[in-house]
């Protein structure tokens, strides 16, 4: 039971006013006995490793970590999941009420603060934490199952959080995941688009269901859905990502560069980079050579010598049958590793293949004297005479 006098609480905002001006909000109601500060999602995340919280009160825009990761994080925690979270923000529009609900959050409430509307939220979220209602208990005991492997024991309990409350789309989303979890596709099929008929903004429905829908390849279905998640709940990184790759899969390369494009900004620095590495092979698995070309020349500009990047290029341009591109790259590869006889021998193949044979022999008689007994450069330099 959280008694709200003597809670703890963690105020999460990257600007230290704010902070304080919540702390004052908190004092005035009377609510909260230990008050902590943390400065980004971070920050707090590491704090509630160290010492939880009864109360969560997280800003949503905020740098290094945002309020919806911490989230994230803290639903996907044994130890903090239950935590009552409220949410702050002064963005009042669809696509943070989807998110909202998707991530579980308990309340939000919206920039300016009053000491009412604070007030309000808090009792009610504490008031829902300490008298759960039945369907929350029975979607608790369903995640309890899940966990232990039970998914038939956690569908019924599911089950039995619908009947508690039939008019929340909540348990019949739950369930529609359970069976797909169960690869029971056509049965979390009706149940998810249930949930999606219920609540318009129901993301992880429209979102499962794209996914159903790939497992059918059937890509038209797939890309409706996606883009209805998307089109609801555009910050979403993954599901951007999942979309994405949809469209490229479609052949529609230029919605595709324009949602991926639209992802790559949302992304964090560090993530951004290791996104488009996955896409760049995605790309060129599905033959989406001009935008893997695209995303490689953006690394190539921000690292010059990256010998891995001009390598890859030189292997896009090959496939593409473009092979002076490829020996443009691959020799710039090749300047800056000096020693390597498989670069070496991949421009001379490209040679070859143009009719510069006297180039090639010149690159193959390098290879000779790094590797006199190379069987594929001897083999190679015979077709340049």
């Amino acid at each position: 039971m959280i008694q709200i006098e003597e809670m703890s609480v963690l105020i999460v905002d990257d600007i230290e006013s704010m902070c304080k001006s919540i702390r004052g909000m908190l004092r005035v109601l009377g609510y909260g006995k230990k008050i902590r500060y943390a400065f980004n999602g971070l920050e707090a995340w590491k704090t509630l490793q160290e010492v939880p919280a009864d109360l969560l009160i997280v800003d949503w825009n905020m740098p290094v970590m945002n309020g919806l990761e911490l989230l994230d994080r803290v639903r996907e925690s044994p130890q903090l999941r239950d935590t009552p979270v409220v949410m702050v923000t002064a963005a009042a529009n669809s696509d943070i009420v989807a998110e909202a609900a998707e991530s579980d959050i308990d309340a939000y409430i919206l920039k300016p603060l009053t000491v009412k509307s604070l007030g309000d939220r808090i009792s009610a979220v504490v008031e829902q934490a300490n008298n759960p209602p039945p369907m929350v208990l029975h979607l608790k005991k369903a995640r309890i199952f899940k966990e232990e492997g039970k998914i038939n024991e956690a569908i019924e309990e599911t089950k039995l959080a619908i009947k508690a409350d039939r008019s929340s789309s909540k348990p019949i989303r739950e369930l529609g995941l359970l069976c797909y979890e169960k690869e029971a596709f056509q049965e979390a099929e009706k149940w998810l688009l249930m949930a999606a008929g219920m609540n318009k903004l129901d993301v992880f429905a429209f979102h499962h269901l794209g996914e159903i829908c790939l497992k059918r390849n059937d890509i038209d279905n797939a890309a409706q859905w996606f883009e209805k998640a998307m089109s609801v709940s555009p910050r979403h990184v993954s599901r951007g990502i999942y979309f994405g790759k949809v469209l490229l899969q479609k052949g529609m390369l230029e919605r595709a560069e324009e949602v991926l494009e639209r992802v790559f900004e949302l992304a964090g620095e560090q993530e951004r980079q290791s996104l488009k590495e996955d896409i760049i092979d995605f790309s060129l698995e599905h033959e989406a050579y001009a935008f893997a070309l695209k995303l490689l020349h953006q690394a190539l500009k921000a690292t010059p010598e990256r010998v891995d990047v001009l390598t890859r290029m030189g292997d896009t341009y090959e496939k593409m049958k473009e092979p002076l591109s490829a020996i443009k790259y691959l020799s710039r590869a090749d300047a800056l590793e000096k020693n390597s006889v498989a670069l070496k021998l991949r421009i001379a193949e490209n040679y070859l293949e143009i009719g510069q044979m006297l180039r090639a022999d010149q690159v193959l008689g390098d290879v000779l004297l790094l590797d006199p007994g190379n069987d594929t450069a001897i083999r190679m330099r015979k077709k340049c005479v």
